[in-house]
Protein backbone atom coordinates (compact mmCIF):
# COMPACT_ATOMS: atom_id res chain seq x y z
CA UNK A 1 0.00 0.00 0.00
CA UNK A 2 1.53 3.15 -1.12
CA UNK A 3 1.36 6.06 0.85
CA UNK A 4 0.94 9.99 -0.23
CA UNK A 5 2.62 12.67 1.43
CA UNK A 6 0.84 15.97 1.11
CA UNK A 7 2.43 18.82 -0.26
CA UNK A 8 2.50 21.90 2.01
CA UNK A 9 0.32 24.56 0.37
CA UNK A 10 2.96 27.41 -0.32
CA UNK A 11 0.45 29.68 -1.26
CA UNK A 12 -0.52 30.11 2.58
CA UNK A 13 3.23 31.61 3.29
CA UNK A 14 3.39 33.69 0.59
CA UNK A 15 3.43 37.20 1.44
CA UNK A 16 1.01 39.36 0.41
CA UNK A 17 1.69 41.94 -1.95
CA UNK A 18 3.08 44.98 -1.24
CA UNK A 19 1.44 48.08 -1.11
CA UNK A 20 2.82 49.90 -3.77
CA UNK A 21 2.57 47.12 -6.24
CA UNK A 22 -1.29 46.84 -5.64
CA UNK A 23 -0.85 50.14 -6.57
CA UNK A 24 1.35 49.53 -9.98
CA UNK A 25 -1.29 47.11 -10.85
CA UNK A 26 -4.07 49.16 -10.45
CA UNK A 27 -2.42 51.85 -12.34
CA UNK A 28 -2.09 49.49 -15.11
CA UNK A 29 -5.62 48.78 -15.40
CA UNK A 30 -6.29 52.53 -15.47
CA UNK A 31 -3.57 52.69 -18.70
CA UNK A 32 -5.51 49.67 -20.10
CA UNK A 33 -9.11 51.02 -19.33
CA UNK A 34 -8.17 54.06 -21.55
CA UNK A 35 -6.26 52.86 -23.82
CA UNK A 36 -2.98 54.67 -22.70
CA UNK A 37 -1.44 51.46 -22.35
CA UNK A 38 -1.74 51.33 -26.23
CA UNK A 39 -0.20 54.39 -27.14
CA UNK A 40 3.65 54.52 -28.15
CA UNK A 41 6.00 54.91 -25.11
CA UNK A 42 6.37 58.30 -26.01
CA UNK A 43 3.22 59.68 -25.78
CA UNK A 44 1.93 57.52 -22.63
CA UNK A 45 5.19 58.54 -20.82
CA UNK A 46 3.67 61.71 -21.25
CA UNK A 47 0.25 60.56 -20.30
CA UNK A 48 1.44 58.56 -17.73
CA UNK A 49 2.84 62.18 -15.91
CA UNK A 50 -0.57 64.05 -16.40
CA UNK A 51 -2.23 61.03 -14.79
CA UNK A 52 0.35 61.17 -11.75
CA UNK A 53 -0.07 64.80 -11.32
CA UNK A 54 -3.94 64.75 -10.80
CA UNK A 55 -3.45 61.95 -8.15
CA UNK A 56 -0.38 64.34 -6.45
CA UNK A 57 -2.67 66.89 -6.30
CA UNK A 58 -5.71 65.04 -5.07
CA UNK A 59 -3.28 63.64 -2.05
CA UNK A 60 -2.04 66.49 -1.22
CA UNK A 61 -5.55 67.64 -0.50
CA UNK A 62 -6.68 64.64 1.24
CA UNK A 63 -3.01 64.58 3.69
CA UNK A 64 -4.48 68.33 4.49
CA UNK A 65 -7.55 66.94 5.33
CA UNK A 66 -6.13 64.34 7.20
CA UNK A 67 -4.59 66.85 9.55
CA UNK A 68 -7.81 68.58 10.88
CA UNK A 69 -9.78 67.80 13.90
CA UNK A 70 -12.61 65.31 13.93
CA UNK A 71 -16.07 66.81 14.07
CA UNK A 72 -16.70 65.92 17.19
CA UNK A 73 -14.05 67.67 18.92
CA UNK A 74 -14.83 70.67 16.73
CA UNK A 75 -18.66 70.45 18.22
CA UNK A 76 -16.95 70.00 21.26
CA UNK A 77 -14.61 73.11 20.77
CA UNK A 78 -17.86 75.06 19.52
CA UNK A 79 -19.43 74.57 22.95
CA UNK A 80 -16.58 75.78 24.63
CA UNK A 81 -16.73 79.03 22.10
CA UNK A 82 -20.74 79.16 22.93
CA UNK A 83 -20.00 78.71 26.79
CA UNK A 84 -17.49 81.83 26.69
CA UNK A 85 -20.17 83.82 24.86
CA UNK A 86 -22.80 83.45 27.04
CA UNK A 87 -20.25 84.52 29.97
CA UNK A 88 -19.16 87.55 27.99
CA UNK A 89 -23.10 88.48 27.72
CA UNK A 90 -23.30 87.93 31.22
CA UNK A 91 -20.93 90.28 32.72
CA UNK A 92 -21.45 92.80 29.33
CA UNK A 93 -19.87 95.00 27.67
CA UNK A 94 -18.56 97.76 30.01
CA UNK A 95 -17.06 95.33 32.14
CA UNK A 96 -15.05 93.53 28.98
CA UNK A 97 -13.73 97.09 28.43
CA UNK A 98 -12.97 97.41 31.84
CA UNK A 99 -10.93 94.52 31.05
CA UNK A 100 -9.54 95.77 28.01
CA UNK A 101 -8.15 98.16 29.43
CA UNK A 102 -6.73 96.79 32.38
CA UNK A 103 -4.57 95.05 29.62
CA UNK A 104 -2.76 98.54 28.86
CA UNK A 105 -2.83 98.93 32.36
CA UNK A 106 -0.14 95.58 32.93
CA UNK A 107 1.97 96.53 29.76
CA UNK A 108 2.15 99.82 31.82
CA UNK A 109 2.64 99.26 35.22
CA UNK A 110 3.96 102.49 36.64
CA UNK A 111 1.04 104.95 34.71
CA UNK A 112 -1.42 106.45 36.63
CA UNK A 113 -5.06 105.62 35.43
CA UNK A 114 -6.00 109.14 34.42
CA UNK A 115 -3.10 109.30 32.67
CA UNK A 116 -3.41 106.20 31.07
CA UNK A 117 -7.03 106.42 29.51
CA UNK A 118 -5.69 109.18 27.97
CA UNK A 119 -3.14 107.27 26.11
CA UNK A 120 -4.93 104.54 25.64
CA UNK A 121 -7.92 107.08 23.92
CA UNK A 122 -5.32 108.98 21.93
CA UNK A 123 -3.94 105.87 20.37
CA UNK A 124 -6.78 104.35 19.43
CA UNK A 125 -8.24 107.95 18.13
CA UNK A 126 -4.71 107.97 15.59
CA UNK A 127 -4.99 104.51 14.92
CA UNK A 128 -8.83 104.53 13.92
CA UNK A 129 -8.74 101.42 16.27
CA UNK A 130 -12.29 100.42 17.61
CA UNK A 131 -12.70 99.49 20.73
CA UNK A 132 -12.68 95.41 20.97
CA UNK A 133 -16.09 93.62 20.49
CA UNK A 134 -15.63 90.46 21.92
CA UNK A 135 -19.43 89.21 21.91
CA UNK A 136 -19.15 90.20 18.34
CA UNK A 137 -16.03 88.91 17.90
CA UNK A 138 -17.00 85.56 19.50
CA UNK A 139 -20.61 85.50 17.31
CA UNK A 140 -18.90 85.69 14.22
CA UNK A 141 -16.55 82.69 15.25
CA UNK A 142 -19.72 80.49 15.97
CA UNK A 143 -20.54 81.35 12.52
CA UNK A 144 -17.25 80.22 10.81
CA UNK A 145 -17.42 77.00 12.77
CA UNK A 146 -21.04 76.26 11.85
CA UNK A 147 -20.02 76.86 8.56
CA UNK A 148 -17.03 74.74 8.91
CA UNK A 149 -19.17 72.23 10.03
CA UNK A 150 -21.33 72.52 7.27
CA UNK A 151 -18.55 72.32 4.29
CA UNK A 152 -16.60 69.23 5.31
CA UNK A 153 -19.10 66.73 5.44
CA UNK A 154 -19.44 64.22 2.82
CA UNK A 155 -20.57 66.73 -0.16
CA UNK A 156 -17.94 68.78 0.23
CA UNK A 157 -15.32 66.35 0.06
CA UNK A 158 -17.11 64.97 -3.08
CA UNK A 159 -16.68 68.29 -4.46
CA UNK A 160 -12.88 67.98 -4.24
CA UNK A 161 -12.91 64.86 -5.77
CA UNK A 162 -15.00 66.10 -8.26
CA UNK A 163 -12.64 69.39 -8.93
CA UNK A 164 -9.16 67.61 -8.30
CA UNK A 165 -9.79 64.50 -10.00
CA UNK A 166 -12.72 63.92 -12.36
CA UNK A 167 -12.52 67.36 -14.18
CA UNK A 168 -8.74 67.52 -14.75
CA UNK A 169 -9.17 63.40 -15.81
CA UNK A 170 -12.06 64.00 -18.53
CA UNK A 171 -10.22 67.38 -20.14
CA UNK A 172 -7.28 65.39 -20.45
CA UNK A 173 -9.08 62.75 -22.11
CA UNK A 174 -10.97 64.98 -24.16
CA UNK A 175 -7.54 66.72 -25.10
CA UNK A 176 -5.68 63.80 -26.48
CA UNK A 177 -8.83 62.13 -28.32
CA UNK A 178 -9.36 59.24 -26.12
CA UNK A 179 -12.94 58.43 -27.17
CA UNK A 180 -14.97 56.51 -24.98
CA UNK A 181 -17.80 54.05 -25.58
CA UNK A 182 -20.67 51.99 -23.66
CA UNK A 183 -19.51 48.78 -24.95
CA UNK A 184 -15.72 49.56 -25.73
CA UNK A 185 -14.66 51.79 -23.55
CA UNK A 186 -17.24 52.92 -20.70
CA UNK A 187 -16.48 56.57 -19.63
CA UNK A 188 -17.35 55.21 -16.09
CA UNK A 189 -14.99 52.35 -16.16
CA UNK A 190 -12.25 54.35 -16.65
CA UNK A 191 -13.36 56.97 -13.90
CA UNK A 192 -13.70 53.58 -11.47
CA UNK A 193 -10.16 52.34 -12.50
CA UNK A 194 -8.99 56.13 -11.78
CA UNK A 195 -10.86 56.23 -8.33
CA UNK A 196 -9.52 52.41 -7.75
CA UNK A 197 -5.64 53.70 -7.97
CA UNK A 198 -5.86 56.52 -5.86
CA UNK A 199 -7.84 54.89 -3.46
CA UNK A 200 -10.61 57.65 -2.88
CA UNK A 201 -13.22 55.79 -0.49
CA UNK A 202 -16.34 54.42 -2.07
CA UNK A 203 -18.79 57.19 0.19
CA UNK A 204 -16.68 59.82 -1.90
CA UNK A 205 -16.70 58.17 -5.74
CA UNK A 206 -18.97 60.04 -8.05
CA UNK A 207 -21.98 58.55 -9.45
CA UNK A 208 -21.97 57.28 -13.83
CA UNK A 209 -24.85 59.69 -14.08
CA UNK A 210 -22.99 62.56 -12.05
CA UNK A 211 -20.11 61.78 -14.18
CA UNK A 212 -21.61 62.10 -17.51
CA UNK A 213 -23.32 65.48 -16.34
CA UNK A 214 -19.88 66.65 -15.50
CA UNK A 215 -18.60 65.74 -19.10
CA UNK A 216 -21.70 67.25 -20.64
CA UNK A 217 -20.55 70.50 -18.89
CA UNK A 218 -17.18 70.46 -19.95
CA UNK A 219 -18.24 69.76 -23.50
CA UNK A 220 -20.20 72.83 -23.38
CA UNK A 221 -17.70 74.77 -22.03
CA UNK A 222 -14.79 73.33 -24.22
CA UNK A 223 -17.43 74.51 -27.48
CA UNK A 224 -18.10 77.65 -25.81
CA UNK A 225 -14.39 78.48 -25.85
CA UNK A 226 -13.55 77.10 -29.44
CA UNK A 227 -16.80 79.90 -30.32
CA UNK A 228 -15.47 83.23 -28.25
CA UNK A 229 -11.76 82.44 -29.78
CA UNK A 230 -13.23 82.25 -33.86
CA UNK A 231 -14.80 85.35 -33.43
CA UNK A 232 -12.20 86.84 -31.93
CA UNK A 233 -9.70 85.98 -34.99
CA UNK A 234 -12.98 86.97 -37.16
CA UNK A 235 -12.41 90.40 -35.71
Amino acid sequence: MAFQIDQPDMTKHRPPPSKAAGRERQFEKLLAATGIAELNPFLRAGLEGNLRQIEGEYARRAAQLSKQPNRKLVRSYRAGVMKQLSLCKKVGPDFLAEIEEAGWSRQNPNADVGHLHMVMTDWMTEHSHERADLIAVLTAHVLDIDHWLKTTGETYKKRYVRKLVVEPFLQLIAEQGITTSRKDRPRYGMVQALFEWIGIEKQFRLSSAAISAIARELEGSASASKSNAKRRTKN
